[in-house]
């Protein structure tokens, strides 16, 4: 299996954990702790997964998926993350283009 994944989250933690889950199942992970770090990482990414969490410190996760969708960049995938979303935060995001919204934590393969 092959492909590149972007985790954004402020929480060191949360990245690490779904790191070493997505390496070991055979991804390309990088890694961004804000939204702006992030779209300096995709920026010159091909296909991309964008997994946002919605609690980027300075520009919330909602924000950067609009402004990637906005930048010309409709090859990136974008699944937001909250630990304490809602349905507004998810119709939201999938109206602004995000692909999917996840609940955190995340739980390993198997173990749901």
């Amino acid at each position: 299996m092959s492909g590149h994944i972007l985790i954004v989250d402020d929480e060191v933690g949360i990245r690490e954990l779904l790191s070493e889950i997505l390496t070991d199942e055979g991804y390309d992970v990088h890694l961004a702790e804000n939204a702006e770090a992030a779209r300096r990482s995709a920026r010159n990414a091909g296909r991309i997964l964008v997994l946002l969490d919605t609690g980027c410190p300075a520009t919330d996760g909602v924000t950067a998926a609009e402004g990637m969708a906005s930048n010309g960049q409709p090859h990136h995938a974008v699944v937001m993350m909250s630990g304490h979303g809602t349905i507004d935060t998810a119709v939201e995001a999938t109206k602004l283009g995000a692909t999917d919204f996840l609940e955190k934590p995340v739980a390993p393969p198997g173990q749901d």
